[in-house]
């Protein structure tokens, strides 16, 4: 293992992006119990999340099934090499390479394997979110991710589900059947409503857009929040794309008149709409970036790998939206997301190089097989193949004056900012 993690480490010009990348992909050993019983005020006053998932649909909802009391863990962790610092979204895994552990009172990740100690810090939770609104707290509303990303979500959920059409590795963010959010929930949709749209969101949209206007509020008066602004608007799949769009739209507004957004580096993340008149419409909203997440590329394993989402926007449209979103919004501010790991890394390569010809960025999320999805017996990607396709990637960045997703203090799940800062003078 220590060859390998010295092969990255040359691959990658980055020792904070070999770490990372290791911790992504082999995950963590967390000893959520101990941390409880060593840190003041854990979990509470952390980003934290249960170490086991099991997700699945149960009494016609998408829930989280596991019943056991598992342990809380940190959801997302900072780490620290050479004077640099990066956030890293936690994957629990009871024989992990990497250990969270305390030492001399250090919170260090550690891996005696390679025989290497990275110090850490935990994610603090806003004081700010201590606040209730509407009965909640304000991170019902508005999630800070890492120190400086903030994530808005129109509901919790997606459709497909419903229909076992789902991506075959998506889990979906569930929450436990006794869990109630602030949030808009597809199952409450499910089974109140009879999937009617316009009845569910007659009776829960204007308390939700309310108190979602106070807490963006709260957030931005916030000074300890940086060091940059990054705010990313997104929300899972609904069978009628018209009300997504229209309903994300008006939810945007609402943002948009706490703080417009063309102030800060904000991104709508959606399927694509069914005419191009909503992305003009997202565009004049304020909107800087507009993601649409691919997945996979190439219409055969689109059918295959998300056949909910081809079922709505079939792939030939999927591009046909891209390309307009370019157009709109110009080169290098229209994404697409893809899964490393989800289909032969040569084919995704051709897909990222055809996209960023016509001015799409191409981000990725490695495969983390989870408990529940059709590909939980699925083997992640290769280290190496990840290590190699990331330093691809920023190569296509470099060449066509695109940059990373958000910044290494908010992206967690990709090393593609500490990557791309490497190879600048490569």
């Amino acid at each position: 293992m220590k060859t390998i993690y010295a092969k990255i480490k040359k691959e990658l010009i980055s020792e904070i992006a070999a770490a990372k990348l290791f911790i992504i992909r082999y995950g963590l050993n967390i000893d959520g119990i101990d941390l409880e019983r060593r840190i003041e005020g854990y979990p509470e006053r952390y980003r934290t999340k249960r170490s086991i998932k099991n997700i699945g649909i149960q009494d016609n909802c998408l829930v989280d099934r596991e019943k056991r009391d598992v342990p809380w863990i940190p959801e997302e962790i900072f780490i620290m090499i050479d004077d640099k610092e990066s956030v890293v979204k936690t994957n629990y895994k009871p024989d992990a390479l990497f250990q969270l552990e305390i030492k001399q009172d250090q919170l260090i990740v550690h891996a005696p394997e390679l025989g290497i100690q990275i110090p850490c810090r935990l994610s603090p939770r806003q004081d700010i979110f201590e606040q209730s609104i509407n009965g909640f707290p304000a991170d019902q509303y508005v999630q800070v991710i890492g120190s400086d990303r903030l994530s808005v979500l129109g509901y919790d959920g997606c459709a497909n589900w419903f229909y076992k059409t789902q991506c075959l590795f998506c889990d979906s963010c569930a929450v436990r059947p006794d869990e109630v959010k602030a949030r808009p929930s597809l199952n409450d949709l499910h089974v109140n409503f009879a999937d009617s749209i316009p009845k569910w969101l007659a009776q829960v949209e204007k308390n939700y857009l309310s108190g979602l206007a106070k807490a963006f509020r709260l957030v931005l008066e916030n000074k300890g929040f940086g060091p940059h602004c990054h705010l990313l608007v997104m929300a899972g799949n609904l069978m009628d794309m018209h009300h997504a769009w229209e309903y994300i739209l008006r939810l945007s507004a609402t943002l948009s008149r706490e703080k417009p957004l063309t102030e800060i580096d904000s991104y709508l993340n959606m399927l694509p709409p069914p005419n191009i008149a909503y992305i003009d419409q997202a565009y004049k909203t304020g909107f800087k970036n507009l993601i649409f997440n691919l997945e996979v590329f190439g219409e055969k394993f689109f059918k295959a790998v998300c056949k909910g989402k081809h079922d709505l926007v079939p792939y030939n449209q999927f591009i046909d939206r891209m390309n307009d979103a370019a157009a709109i919004f110009g080169s290098g501010h229209a994404r697409c997301g893809f899964v490393l790991g989800a289909q032969p890394v040569d084919v995704l390569k051709e897909g990222v190089l055809s996209l960023a010809q016509k001015g799409v960025v191409s981000d990725y999320s490695v495969f983390t097989p989870k408990k529940g999805t059709p590909w939980e017996r699925r083997k992640q990607p290769d280290i190496l193949e990840v290590a190699s396709f990331s330093r691809f990637l920023a190569g296509i960045y470099h060449k066509y004056h695109f940059k990373p997703l958000y910044c290494s203090m908010s992206s967690r799940s990709s090393i593609m900012n500490e990557c791309y800062e490497a190879t600048c003078d490569q």
